[in-house]
């Protein structure tokens, strides 16, 4: 009988292995992949983006609100309504319930309906020790969550609500633990004149979520349609030195506009114009060469811009 001649070789046999575990691998990862995109068929996305969150949350409370203009607010005592005081602790208790307890809960640990879909979740006042508190406890600390809000958290800003009312909902807050700080005369005067509270001063006007995003879908719209027409002005005024300056130091004249339709500082002057456009200019829609730009230049671009934005009322 006749005997192959060929050697064992154990490199060839590592070589047969990973052809075999890199072809198994892409087999696995296809296969996955598979499973992935049956599942996402399988999602239905009107629940998906229906879901209790803090858009949700939000929206539960503020949706169906009735449009209410802006008042102003009497002057507040401040020294008064720091004291505890059984009155206002009872209307706390009510405005809490109210305006609170979707969220921290009517027992005030943090297990409102609304905290399962926060995060972070909402402040437990029954054991205050066991989060870091972004303002503080004391309840100058507290009055400037409920003025100011905490972005990037459920916590709205309540500045709608009336300041002793707020008040009010702070000295109920205390209640849930007996060891809250208490304020010092220094912590009430900075407040005081941080919001002007002895003064009295002015509330937002007051309008339901809804109307709010019909209201900003139409500013956005009156928007592009402004710089739309700014847009055009400086495509037609191919010849004025000015545009074709503008032209030159952008690299998305779309993108510039927009950018300097965010805010209204800029027009104020040259030197705001020329700090604004140098910030980030390549994110601004800019290019980099505008730290180039003579005085000349610059003081005829701005006014430029200036004039047509002015026209077009942006």
């Amino acid at each position: 009988m006749a005997h192959s001649n060929k050697k064992f070789n154990v490199f060839d046999l590592f070589r047969d292995l990973e052809k075999f575990y890199g072809i198994l691998y892409m087999l696995l990862l296809c296969f996955i992949i598979y499973l992935g995109a049956k599942y996402v068929r399988t999602l239905d996305y009107n629940k998906v983006f229906s879901a209790p969150g803090l858009l949700a949350a939000d929206s539960n409370m503020r949706a169906t609100q009735p449009v209410k203009r802006g008042a102003i607010t009497p002057p507040v005592d401040v020294i008064r309504l720091s004291a505890t005081s059984p009155d206002l602790i009872a209307k706390g208790k009510e405005l809490f319930n109210t305006n609170c307890s979707s969220c921290h809960g009517e027992s005030g640990q943090g297990n409102g309906p609304a905290s399962a879909t926060l995060n972070p979740p909402p402040r437990n006042f029954v054991d205050p020790s066991k989060q870091i508190w972004k303002n503080g406890p004391k309840p100058s600390n507290m009055f400037v969550t409920l003025q100011e809000g905490i972005p990037n958290t459920g916590m709205a800003s309540f500045s709608i609500i009336p300041p002793e009312d707020r008040f009010a909902i702070i000295q109920y807050v205390q209640t849930f633990n007996p060891t809250f700080p208490k304020d010092n005369p220094e912590d009430l005067a900075k407040i005081d004149e941080k919001y002007n509270l002895s003064k009295g001063g002015k509330l937002p006007n007051q309008i339901p979520l809804s109307l709010a995003m019909d209201l900003q879908v139409l500013n956005y719209d009156t928007l592009k349609y402004d710089l739309n027409n700014i847009l055009s002005r400086i495509e037609n005024e191919k010849a004025d030195s000015s545009a074709m300056i503008f032209k030159n130091i952008v690299t998305n004249e779309k993108k510039a506009l927009n950018s300097l339709a965010s805010g209204t500082k800029w027009n104020e002057n040259p030197d705001a114009f020329v700090q604004f456009i140098e910030t980030d200019p390549i994110d601004k829609g800019f290019k980099a060469t505008v730290y180039q730009l003579s005085q000349d230049k610059i003081n005829l671009v701005y006014q430029f811009l200036k004039n047509l934005f002015a026209k077009n009322k942006v």
